[in-house]
Order: structure tokens, then C-alpha cells, then sequence
């Protein structure tokens, strides 16, 4: 997926800057294997951008995941956790991949009427764009993907940017609505499906009003009601807008890049204990998603110090009282946030991915420590990049704090049992019976929720509900849980670092270097502090 004949094709036009020595040597040199626009199949670009667009969410998702205590974060503080190359691949992905293809698909498409593929393709583009934004902040849009004509695009905006987005999503809407010459040949997330396009754009659109309701609260609410009234908007599973790995894992590799990660050659992760406690120890039962989320190696924590160290250590000072710490119990072992220690022989002894959504597999009690490309699903996992899951919470948050069309209430009921239905439904045939949640218990879940929100005393204890099983349901989308996180402060009882004092919080991340090295009207940012545009909080609303 990585290696796609794309990276070639556009080298020509990387908007972050090649330099004139390199460009006069590209431009003498004159290679049969290279395509260019006027020899290349429309749908060739378009095949492209759909099969990039789920690498940017993997090269992204993690860094979300990771500050969010959804996984565990290395650190030790926030300013060396991620270096100033952490997203050259995702800005890559974007710049070079996405919006090179679509430049070049535009005109050949308008030229032949294919309206569908010219929508696709400015949906794809707003979804990464924006996405950018939300981790990077201002970046180059306008200027960008150039090629000669401008060499060293200055940047936007985010609101402007974001503003451009909304009329991108509008147009792509547009033209879903006219009668296209030709259909894509390939559609791998909808199958040629135009009305779930439609209703993906208008999520996106939905998301983006969320996102900005600090801003513009008056907007927000407007441009949220009127989506709600349409009715087009993601509301049921079939559609979701996810991709979906196979089995294959070679020539090219299309499984889950998690899997192949950590079922090839080791298990390189570690999971976040701060997350598997809260699935574990949050209510009264333990979460019914926990065993189709992670796989545990053993049934209980090493009691080899050479293996887990911290085990012979106290919680820190500044831990408060209750908070977990070392392991998260019952084989549940993974790392506390911030945790830069050196890896010690304890493979065997970690807490794996499970089978939802990266493709491993489903904890039946067996705490086999066997982790090879064999096991579960074998990587035929999923990206989770928009599901009617999310758009329930985010929806519940909206109704909440913007006073939206619906009850938050419900809207919250509705999520859950959404997620409920996608984790637990997800490949039935690797799932044990025996150890599989029952009906009862995924509804006395719900109902225990339920009856916490019916008993909080005001809208910030319940919008810290919501958004608490919001982040439950997100395993696998950083994404939703680092904007959600930044927007909102909640949950507000995550897990402190283990150092007592990491640094600020990162509010957006350091510029890529593929775009401070190599263009000269970007200066990197003074530290990763700066929040985006739409993040209007006070410093240090978030740690």
C-alpha cells in the first residue's frame, strides 16, 4: 500500500519542496517505468487515493490513541514523546498521494463527465485536509501541490481552511447528485453506493461543526440541525465508512499494519493500563468488549522483577489514590502512560491486540503465547475511520452542550449499543461461546450507564459520561479520541504521566520536517503547545 506506483508519479509536484538541484535532475531524466497524467487511467488515481487514504489513517491514528491513554504513550514527557518527523508519513500520505492524485484526476475526469470520481476524490481530500489541521494546525492548502509554479507554498489558516473543507463537501455533494458518464471501477469502501457517500459527506460535514463549536457555537448548531433534519447523515452499520484488511500478506502485505506489527516477527506494543482499567474496573461488571479488544498472554502479572520491573516499585507521589498503576490486573498487563523504560524479556507477558479491530484474536482463557501471523482473523481487520457509533456520541455531546435536535440521553443509549453490536458481531466465528458477553450483560452495561447519567448532578458529570463510553467505543481511532480530548477536557481522570511533571500537553503536534526542511516559508512551531484553531480552551485544560 505504502509502495504505490503514486510516490513515483508526482515527485514532480511534492508541494513540500523540492529543491531546484533536484528538480533540474528529475526533469532531464525521462523513465519508461513512470506514467504521467495524460498515460494514467482516471480510476488508477482514484484506486489510489481510496487505498491511501486508510494508510494516512493508520500513519495518524496511533499518535491520537497514545496521548489519549487509549495506548500506551513511551514519553517521558510530551516533548520528547514525538519528534518532528512523527507524521512525515501521514503529511506524505496527504500531500503527495491524495491531493497529487486528485489534482491530476480532476481535469481528465470533468473532461469525460465522471462527476462520481471527481466526488470521491474531494470527499478523500477534505477527510485527510482536515484532519491535519486538527493535529498540525495551519498548514499549506491554497499553495500546495503546485510543482514548479510554487516550490514553497505558504500556509492557511485552519479556519480558512476548515471553511474550505465545508464548501469541498458541498461540491462533492453536488456532483454525487449529477449523472456521471461512468461509474469507478473499484469502490472499496461503499461498493459504488453514491447515497453512502453522500452520507459520509455529511458527517464529515457533522464532525466539522462539532469541532468548531467553540468558535462558532451559533454555526455549529445550525449546520448540525440541518443535517439532522436531512436525515443523510451515517446512522446504521452498513454505512460505516471503514476499510477492511484481508488475509494476504505478501506481494502486497493487506493485512491490518498492526498485525503485521505484532505477529510477524514479536509483539512490539504495549496497551495502555490505564485504558484496560477503565474497561475493567469502571463499573460494577467488567466491560463486555475487553476480550475482543485484548488478548492476554497470562492470567495474571509476572512476579519476575527482570521482567516487570515495576512490580518491586511504588505509584508515584502524584498518582491520586485508586489510580491504577504497573498492571491493570486479572493478565491485563501493559505499560502506565509515559513509561519510557527499556523493553525487558517480557513478550509472553504483555496484553496483545485483540481480533476487533486490528485482526488478531478473541481472549477464550487460553493465555497462549504463541504471536504469529496464524492466529485469529490472521490481520483481516479493519481501519474504524467513521462509524454510526461515533456519530451517535458525537451527537449526544452536541445535543448536550449546544442544545442540537434529540436527548443527549438517548443518543448516548443509541451509541453504545452500536458499538456493542460492531465489537461483539465482529467475526462471530473466532469468538468462544463460552466466553462470549451474553445479551444481559451487554444491556445491564447500558443500564448501569444509563442510571449514572440519570444521577449525575449537571451537564459537566454527564458530558463526562458520554464522552468516557465515547472513548470505549473508539479503540482503534485516535483520531476522534485526541479532537474529542482537546474539545471537551474529558474523560477528566485519565492516568498521569509517570513523570510528575511532562510538560505541557501537546495541543498540536511539531510540523512535519518533510515540510519545515524542505520549504522555506514554514518556521517549525516554538513547542507542541499551540493549539489549533477551534481549541479555545485555557492552557492547561488538558494533561
Amino acid at each position: 500500500m505504502k509502495n504505490n506506483i503514486k510516490r513515483i508519479l508526482f515527485l514532480l509536484v511534492l508541494a513540500l519542496g523540492l529543491n531546484s538541484c533536484e528538480t533540474t535532475e528529475l526533469e532531464i531524466l525521462e523513465s519508461p517505468n513512470v506514467l504521467n497524467p495524460n498515460q494514467a487511467d482516471i480510476d488508477f488515481f482514484l484506486n489510489s487515493m481510496q487505498l491511501t487514504t486508510a494508510t494516512f489513517f493508520e500513519n495518524i491514528t496511533e499518535e491520537g490513541m497514545e496521548t489519549t491513554r487509549i495506548l500506551h504513550m513511551f514519553g517521558p514527557t510530551y516533548d520528547n514523546a514525538y519528534g518532528p518527523g512523527q507524521l512525515n508519513n501521514a503529511y506524505t500520505n496527504a500531500y503527495a498521494g491524495i491531493l497529487a492524485d486528485n489534482r491530476a484526476m480532476v481535469p481528465l475526469a470533468e473532461e469525460k463527465g465522471l462527476f462520481t470520481h471527481i466526488a470521491i476524490g474531494q470527499i478523500l481530500e477534505a477527510y485527510v485536509i482536515a484532519t491535519l489541521v486538527d493535529y498540525l494546525g495551519d498548514i499549506p492548502y491554497s499553495e500546495a501541490v503546485l510543482g514548479l509554479e510554487n516550490e514553497n507554498p505558504n500556509v492557511d489558516s485552519g479556519q480558512a481552511i476548515y471553511d474550505e473543507m465545508f464548501t469541498l463537501l458541498d461540491n462533492a455533494i453536488a456532483n454525487l447528485n449529477l449523472t456521471s458518464s461512468a461509474e469507478p471501477a473499484i469502490d472499496v469502501y461503499y461498493n459504488g453506493d453514491k447515497s453512502k457517500w453522500i452520507r459520509f459527506a455529511n458527517t464529515l460535514k457533522l464532525k466539522l461543526y462539532l469541532q468548531t463549536r467553540l468558535v462558532n457555537a451559533a454555526a455549529s448548531t445550525t449546520g448540525i440541525n440541518n443535517i439532522l433534519a436531512s436525515g443523510n447523515y451515517i446512522q446504521t452499520a452498513d454505512q460505516d465508512f471503514q476499510f477492511n484488511y484481508s488475509t494476504v500478506d505478501a506481494n502486497p502485505d493487506s493485512r491490518h499494519p498492526i498485525f503485521g506489527r505484532n505477529f510477524d516477527n514479536g509483539v512490539t506494543d504495549y496497551q495502555s493500563n490505564s485504558y484496560m482499567d477503565l474497561l475493567l474496573n469502571d463499573k460494577s461488571l467488567i466491560d463486555p468488549r475487553i476480550r475482543y479488544y485484548f488478548y492476554r498472554n497470562r492470567s495474571n502479572a509476572s512476579t519476575d522483577p527482570n521482567a516487570l520491573p515495576c512490580i518491586v516499585e511504588t505509584a508515584p507521589a502524584h498518582y491520586p489514590a485508586g489510580e491504577v498503576f504497573c498492571v491493570a490486573g486479572q493478565g491485563y498487563n501493559g505499560r502506565d502512560h509515559g513509561d519510557n523504560d527499556g523493553i525487558p524479556p517480557d513478550e509472553n507477558d504483555r496484553a496483545d491486540w485483540g481480533v476487533y479491530p486490528i485482526g488478531a484474536r478473541f481472549d477464550d482463557n487460553s493465555f497462549d503465547g504463541t504471536n504469529d501471523r496464524t492466529v485469529g482473523a490472521q490481520g483481516a481487520g479493519i481501519s474504524p475511520i467513521m462509524l454510526s457509533t461515533y456519530v451517535d456520541f458525537m451527537l449526544a455531546e452536541s445535543a448536550l452542550e449546544l442544545g442540537t435536535t434529540g436527548d443527549a440521553r438517548t443518543y448516548l443509549e443509541n451509541g453504545m449499543t452500536k458499538s456493542f453490536a460492531k465489537v461483539i458481531g465482529f467475526r462471530p466465528d473466532l469468538t468462544d461461546a463460552a466466553f462470549a458477553p451474553s445479551a444481559l450483560d451487554v444491556q445491564d452495561y447500558i443500564d448501569e450507564v444509563l442510571a449514572n447519567y440519570d444521577s449525575a448532578a449537571n451537564d459537566d458529570e454527564r458530558l463526562q459520561i458520554i464522552v468516557t463510553e465515547y472513548f470505549i467505543a473508539l479503540f482503534g481511532n485516535g483520531i476522534e479520541a485526541y479532537n474529542t480530548y482537546r474539545r471537551t477536557g474529558k474523560p477528566d481522570n485519565l492516568q498521569p504521566t509517570l513523570l510528575a511533571d511532562p510538560g505541557r500537553f501537546i495541543r498540536s503536534f511539531l510540523y512535519p520536517s518533510n515540510l519545515v526542511d524542505r520549504n522555506s516559508s514554514v518556521e517549525q512551531k516554538p513547542n507542541q503547545a499551540v493549539p489549533v484553531f477551534w481549541d479555545t480552551n485555557p492552557e492547561g485544560f488538558v494533561d
